[in-house]
């Protein structure tokens, strides 16, 4: 393999011989392809491969296939990425709004049956947590119907091949460039049939001065806004890079590893048994012709190989003992240290990819600390995300007239939404996102320090916590139940009394922790 430095006299020689000579253009492009590859072998990044602050479109591209390809085939990456979805989604999520009119519009758009395809699913949540692991990069785009009605789609990455910013401000995105192909069915053939396409989206927040119809002769689809989330990457780039990107190579090697040393033993297995004979090679050939078989190859042999258990019988000449492979081999506990540069990626314990013997009695009801605030950020990072479209599905909504409310505009053009609340005043629409405790808690002490905080130790509901719907809403969090608003609707009707309300609620928690305690005591 050339060097650094013979490749920088090959350019130099290149250069001199350009001057005394008409090498054509297209030979002098091979060569140079040539050198761009033999750069990259010695250690040089491929040029066009990374700018200065952030990877090509192309290198992104190539980088999420082998992250597709890894999450469907490696282990490894599977059970991190996986693990990571279980811990941000497993236990659901409760979305929901305090004012009536909100909470309406709210669940209408996650009860939609096509946005639950795409985002407000269980399984479309699981989905979309696994993709921004990934590709680190999501493009939702709003499609809005003439009653306000949003519904919400995503664009695949690597179809986006530009953002565009303001001149201005790099921070502030304005149009997103979209390369792909679009697929058709001829009917007259029945062959299928796929068209380029090129057009650009609006970011969602981008409030244009005048809306131009094209851009270069393309298209720009107002209509269709488009929301970017980006993770894995650097303040300053455009796109996000796969969070599993710095695991993969050392996912690779770990395989590798496993592989050369299950080749290595499978090698050994080829002989279990060492005869060792005096008789020269008659009893060499003696003792092969005894232990030897051709059954099955229609020679007409008939010596079958001796039954699992037979016994060996021979005289003093003859020694017959097993091969022994114990510390003949590198042990497979050896690649540990490349399986911990996954875990180290991923922020997960070891013991999560299978080493259950690292693991302690605590590990089913607790995480590392820092394990423990990755998937609480990640939870904080995806409440911001629905907050964010579910705002914009109450701005439309308000602007088509569909919820009361009135649209607001600041200073910069920013549109700000303000609704009608339940007492008939203006208010900033609320919208609660609550995740169940990460950890596996004790339900017997959390209701128990729930109860002391709201009625001071089994007494009066002391005011501590004013609201008993909003207690009875922590309790139900705790316990990990289903469908949190449906049980505090009926806990709480609006035709009821808040304060025996209050007390029936009271009552039942006490009923609640003594029946928990009960329960505790006896396992």
């Amino acid at each position: 393999m050339p060097s650094k430095r013979d490749l920088e006299h090959l350019i130099e020689s290149m250069s001199g011989s350009l001057e005394d000579s008409s090498i054509e253009q297209s030979n002098l492009t091979e060569r140079l392809h040539d050198l761009e590859l033999a750069l990259e072998d010695v250690g040089w990044y491929k040029l066009g491969w990374m700018s200065e602050k952030e990877f090509s479109r192309e290198g992104l591209r190539k980088i999420n296939i082998i992250a597709r390809y890894m999450y469907l085939k490696n282990p490894l990456i599977r059970r991190g990425v996986d693990i990571q979805a279980y811990y941000v989604f497993g236990q659901g999520v409760n979305i929901a709004s305090d004012q009536e009119a909100v909470n309406d519009t709210v669940q209408g758009f996650l009860n939609d049956s096509k946005n639950q395809a795409e985002l407000t699913s269980h399984q479309s949540r699981m989905g979309k947590e696994a993709e921004l692991q990934l590709y680190a990069n999501l493009f939702f785009t709003f499609f809005t119907d003439p009653k306000g009605a949003v519904r919400i789609r995503t664009i695949p990455c690597d179809e986006v091949s530009e953002i565009i910013t303001n001149p201005e401000d790099c921070k502030e995105p304005q149009y997103y460039k979209r390369e792909w192909s679009q697929a058709s069915l001829d009917m007259a053939s029945g062959q299928p049939q796929a068209e380029t396409r090129v057009a650009y989206y609006p970011d969602w927040r981008y409030q244009a001065v005048s809306r131009a119809v094209t851009i270069g002769g393309k298209p720009i689809m107002w209509e269709s806004p488009v929301y970017h989330v980006r993770t894995g990457g650097l303040p300053d780039m455009r796109f996000g890079v796969s969070e599993v990107y710095p695991a993969l190579d050392w996912a690779r090697a770990y395989k590798e590893f496993l592989e050369n040393w299950s080749t290595i033993v499978k090698a050994y297995a080829r002989f279990a048994w060492s005869i060792a004979s005096k008789g020269g090679a008659a009893g060499v050939a003696a003792a092969k012709a005894k232990l030897g078989s051709t059954i099955g190859t229609g020679s007409g042999e008939t010596n079958p190989p001796p039954l699992t258990g037979s016994t060996f019988i021979s005289t003093s000449d003859t020694n017959l003992q097993p091969v022994r492979t114990a510390g003949a081999t590198t042990s497979a506990e050896d690649g540990r240290r490349l399986m911990l540069m996954v875990a180290a990626t991923m922020g997960l314990p070891e013991s999560f990819f299978g080493d259950v013997s690292v693991g302690t009695l605590a590990t089913a009801k607790s995480l590392d600390r820092p394990t423990e605030l990755k998937m609480v950020s990640r939870q904080t990072l995806w409440a911001d995300i629905y907050r964010a479209i579910l705002d914009y599905v109450l701005y439309q909504a308000v602007k088509a007239g569909s919820l009361s409310g009135k649209i607001i505009e600041e200073e910069d053009g920013t549109p700000r939404v303000e609704v009608l609340d339940d007492e008939g005043g203006m208010a900033v629409p609320s919208i609660n996102v609550e995740f169940p405790p990460i950890l596996e808690h004790d339900v017997d002490a959390s209701i128990s320090a729930l109860v002391k905080a709201a009625t001071l130790d089994g007494k009066a509901p002391a005011g501590t916590i004013p609201d008993m719907e909003v207690l009875s809403r922590m309790l139900l969090n705790v316990l990990g139940a289903e469908n949190v608003d449906d049980m505090v609707a009926q806990m709480f009707p609006e035709d009821g009394e808040p304060e025996e309300a209050g007390k029936v609620f009271v009552a039942a928690v006490q009923e609640l922790r003594e029946a928990v305690s009960g329960l505790v005591e006896t396992a």
